[in-house]
């Protein structure tokens, strides 16, 4: 019997071809297939067959379907309406509570639909649903137009301790967001974000631009932060790489104290190390403190949160746009929004309108909650 020999540009191209074959057969199943999204599959496809050597096999693990899920939404998630199975083998169960005037408890019950459309509220990096949830209870309450407030838990943070991922990318967490609502069946939401959350509130808008009807932003642009030339940023890493040194699996019978005491030669702020030791609690089993946050998972794919990649420039035949009212407020004393930033987003954001709450910083929501509130209120009740 002969053998047929492949070298490895001909196993290259053959996988090419079959993942183009595939890309379109998903996109048929989907009824989304259209000649303009020849291009973009044919992209997607040789992105795949170039990074690996064998991919027209069924997934073999939950990661591997993930990544898939990830390069057919990629095609043009504007367009396509992911079904439930596919969006649950990618996106994480995000934790939340539901604030509405009739209740205030958490709950992880499907959720019927308020008279105005909900409002999804998005917290920032090393935080979790509490930060807001003095704001989410006032506006459940004080809102003219009476909404169901969800103040949400994004991966790897807070109680979603139950499903941990590597990947921090703001499509991914996009798809987090998007499962929610398709989970819930939570119809055309207002999403407030602050910081790392008010990017994946952004790339929600941005990738699935149909699914949302308002965006607030707290305190960030849609643009790369680098430690070079963002001194704030620089601040974050420097907490970061503060974080991964303390090994507290390596501590036994250390306690916050210690860890504060640690921490106050590169956080000297106690105020923002009071923060950082909400993501620490003791282990009742072990007696041991450990962390509630996926800290290995933020501290590698740091880069990739100071980013702002969609893969737009090369899977998308337009430019991301989301026409909706956007609603931008800026700390005056925070340099994370500053004027180099406003073409950009203009450009992702045609419908926007910026305010700054002066004296406030990045914790915009913290250091000036009232201000924050009422500009809040104002954009919901418009």
């Amino acid at each position: 019997m002969t053998m047929l020999k492949l070298n490895i540009t001909e196993v290259r191209k053959l996988c090419l071809v079959v993942n183009f074959l595939i890309a379109v057969l998903l996109l048929i199943g989907f009824n989304c297939f259209t000649v303009q999204a020849v291009p973009q599959t044919f992209t997607i496809a040789f992105n795949v067959a170039k990074t690996h050597s064998v991919v027209a096999v069924a997934p073999t693990n939950r990661e591997t379907i993930q990544q898939k899920c990830r390069l057919l939404t990629a095609i043009n998630p504007r367009s396509v309406i992911i079904s439930s199975t596919i969006l649950n083998s990618q996106a994480v169960n995000l934790k939340f509570t539901e604030f509405s005037q009739s209740s205030s408890e958490d709950t992880s019950e499907a959720i019927g639909q308020s008279l105005q459309p909900p409002v999804i509220i998005l917290h920032g990096l090393l935080g979790n649903k509490r930060n807001f949830s003095s704001i989410a209870s006032s506006l459940s309450k004080q809102l003219r137009s009476k909404r169901k407030i969800y103040v949400v838990d994004v991966r790897n943070h807070g109680d979603n301790t139950h499903d941990w991922r590597w990947d921090m990318s703001y499509s991914s967490m996009a798809a987090d967001v998007a499962y929610f609502c398709d989970q819930h069946h939570i119809k055309s939401p207002v999403i407030v974000g602050h910081s790392m959350g008010g990017k994946v509130a952004q790339a929600v808008a941005l990738l699935y631009p149909k699914l949302v009807s308002g965006l607030c932003i707290i305190d960030i642009a849609p643009v790369e932060y680098t430690p070079e030339n963002d001194g704030s940023w620089r601040a974050v890493k420097l907490i970061i790489d503060a974080l991964v040194s303390l090994d507290l699996d390596g501590r036994p019978g250390v306690t916050k104290k210690d860890i504060d005491l640690d921490l106050r030669k590169t956080v000297e702020d106690p105020a923002l190390r009071s923060f950082v030791l909400t993501n620490i609690d003791m282990d009742r089993s072990t007696g041991v403190l450990r962390w509630k946050i996926n800290l290995d998972a933020i501290a590698n794919q740091l880069d990739i949160i100071a980013g702002f990649d969609l893969g737009e420039k090369s899977s998308f035949e337009d430019p991301l746009q989301y026409e909706g009212d956007t609603f931008f407020i800026n700390g005056g004393a925070s340099r994370f929004v500053r004027s180099v930033h406003m073409k950009t987003i203009a450009d992702y954001f045609p419908n926007h309108m910026l305010t700054t709450i002066r004296g406030a910083g990045h914790w915009v929501h913290a250091e000036a909650p009232d201000a924050t509130l009422a500009l809040l209120k104002k954009y919901l009740d418009r």
